[in-house]
């Protein structure tokens, strides 16, 4: 059970965030570009902000991503073989 002992590591908790953040900008950008190549390009943002964003839609939007992006980083993570701080 060597996550629930990482857990209790601030290090951990560290490392976790600085990995998550870095996961979640890159998660979010390529699953805009993946699934609004053609609005990118054409220069039609109104049309991503009503498919992903209006109407009170950015909020699961982000909490789907994010939950991803903590999950993620919390494995690779929990992974390595140490947290010290050097």
């Amino acid at each position: 059970m060597r996550i629930l002992e990482d857990i209790k590591n601030p290090d951990y908790w560290t490392k976790v965030f600085q990995l998550g953040i870095i996961f979640f900008v890159i998660f979010v950008g390529l699953s805009l570009i993946i699934s609004h190549f053609r609005q990118i390009m054409s220069g039609d943002f109104s049309a991503i902000y009503q498919d992903e964003f209006a109407d009170g839609k950015w909020v699961e939007y982000i909490l789907v991503k994010a939950a991803i992006s903590l999950v993620y980083a919390m494995y690779m993570t929990s992974r390595r073989k140490n947290f010290k701080r050097e």
